[in-house]
Parts: C-alpha cells; sequence; structure tokens
C-alpha cells in the first residue's frame, strides 16, 4: 500500500474519531445546561412531594432503628452475657 494512501486513511480515520467524542460529548453538555436553565420552573411543585418523602423516610428509618433494637438485643445480651462467664471463669482459672 502506497504511504501517502496510507496517511491520508489514517488522517480520515482521525477525524472521523473526533467527530465522534465531539457528538457523544455534546449531550453531556447541552442536557446540563437546559436542566440549569429549566431547574427554577420544575422546583417550585416538586418541593412540597420531597418534603413528605423526606418525613416518610425519616419515619422508616426511626422505625427500622427501633425494630431493628428490638431484634438485635437479645444477641447482644448473650454476647455480653457469654465473654462476662468466659472472662470471669478465667480469672477464677488463674486464680487457683
Amino acid at each position: 500500500m502506497d504511504p501517502g494512501t496510507l496517511a491520508v486513511g489514517r488522517d480520515l480515520a482521525l477525524i472521523l474519531l473526533i467527530l465522534e467524542a465531539v457528538m457523544l460529548a455534546l449531550p453531556l453538555l447541552i442536557i446540563p445546561f437546559f436542566i440549569l436553565r429549566h431547574l427554577p420552573r420544575v422546583k417550585a411543585p416538586i418541593r412540597p412531594i420531597l418534603r413528605r418523602v423526606r418525613q416518610s423516610m425519616e419515619r422508616v428509618e426511626r422505625m427500622t432503628k427501633v425494630v431493628m433494637g428490638i431484634v438485635v438485643q437479645p444477641f447482644l445480651w448473650t454476647a455480653a452475657t457469654t465473654a462476662a462467664l468466659r472472662r470471669g471463669l478465667e480469672y477464677m482459672v488463674r486464680r487457683r
């Protein structure tokens, strides 16, 4: 293959890659621009909904903490009692 033809093909391939990169980057630049431009119009109606969602999530979080406390508490008591008994027995064995 002729080196000149190879160079032209290489240049065309680079130009196509640059065009592809621009086409892929264009939406990433345009979409945030329009989102920021139209955000004030959207923010007002969504605020009460987001407030209710946040309150619901806080309620779920509190309930989860209570339930997990009830579920986990017996395991914690068992582990603590076992550790205390083991420690006490080790102390008694060492004293003899």
